[in-house]
């Protein structure tokens, strides 16, 4: 069985089509590499290059072994760095973006723990609800929700968001609970408007094996989710909105949800990254640590 050095020598001088200037590559002398080379060929008892006074050229079959040899040593190139940087210390400055409220809500609570777990990782945070191109603006990690429009990108599955619909038992104390969706018409449904395109978004129910949509007809309208929220707090009306923004008031009492029955199916929220033939360091210390902090359910709440 062929030595791998003995494979590196021959890739070499296939590449080079020089045993001299494989030789200088390798930092060995040209004498070394031909007997490399002719062992190797006495082992395969098959010639592989052909040799001129002027030049080096693969044969058929030498052609063939290269390939393989060459796809072979890469494969141990890269097992050998995997095994490297799993022993390195993850380090140096971590660009994560992520959506406003999300982030905010979820995240942000999360980062005094990494950072004593991870203190030579410094963390770039930037927060924004629009589409970027991870590559294009040098991101290493991005949190993304609902469906992925990037197939190119290689994506963790975090966790998922759920719309619920909620006001506040003095709400529901002065106008009475809806019991089904056609008793939101009685009700001051307060809206979400983007602001992008300045369209209400239709609040999600499902209905037997599918889902309805109805557009909120209120009093107010919110182009932020965190305002929204607050005017929901306030009494001002029902509002359906993700359950990261509603979790801590729920827990409170402060909210409470109704028509949960008729609950839309659950948005994923994605961890997405570009693709490498293996993750660095510090893309995977923030991967693994932020699923096991999901998966654990035992999140800090956030600051109020």
């Amino acid at each position: 069985m062929a030595d791998l050095r003995s494979l590196a020598i021959f890739v070499k001088v296939a590449e080079r089509k020089s045993f001299v200037r494989a030789a200088a590559d390798l930092g060995i002398t040209q004498s070394g590499v031909s007997n490399a080379v002719k062992r190797l060929e006495e082992q395969t008892g098959t010639l592989l290059l052909a040799r001129t006074t002027r030049r080096v050229s693969l044969t058929e079959d030498g052609a063939a072994f290269f390939e393989r040899c060459r796809q072979a040593l890469a494969e141990i190139d890269e097992a050998e760095l995997v095994l490297k940087e799993a022993r390195l210390k993850p380090s140096g400055n971590l660009r994560v973006d992520m959506s406003v409220a999300f982030g905010r809500l979820k995240m942000v609570p999360l980062l005094s723990a990494f950072q004593a777990e991870y203190p030579d990782i410094r963390l770039s945070l930037t927060f924004t609800d629009r589409y970027i191109d991870l590559i294009e603006e040098g991101v290493d990690v991005a949190v993304r929700l609902g469906v992925l429009q990037d197939s190119s990108l290689i994506a963790r599955r975090l966790t998922a968001a759920q719309f619920k619909l909620v006001a506040t038992p003095g709400y529901f104390a002065k106008h009475g609970r809806p019991q089904s969706l056609d008793d939101l018409a009685k009700h001051n449904c307060l809206a979400f408007t983007s602001r992008d395109t300045r369209l209400t978004r239709d609040w999600r129910f499902t209905v037997g094996d599918g889902e309805v949509t109805l557009t909120p007809r209120g009093t107010m309208s919110f182009s932020d989710g965190g305002a929204l929220c607050e005017a929901a707090c306030a009494g001002c009306g029902l509002a359906q909105m993700h359950d990261y923004y509603l979790d801590h008031e729920i827990a409170r009492g402060k909210l409470v949800s109704v028509l949960d029955k008729f609950k839309p199916k659950a948005d994923p929220i994605w961890l997405v990254y570009p693709p490498t033939r293996h993750l660095t360091p510090k893309v995977r210390a923030f991967v693994d640590f932020t699923s096991a902090q999901f998966r654990s359910s035992r999140l800090p709440e956030p600051a109020r």
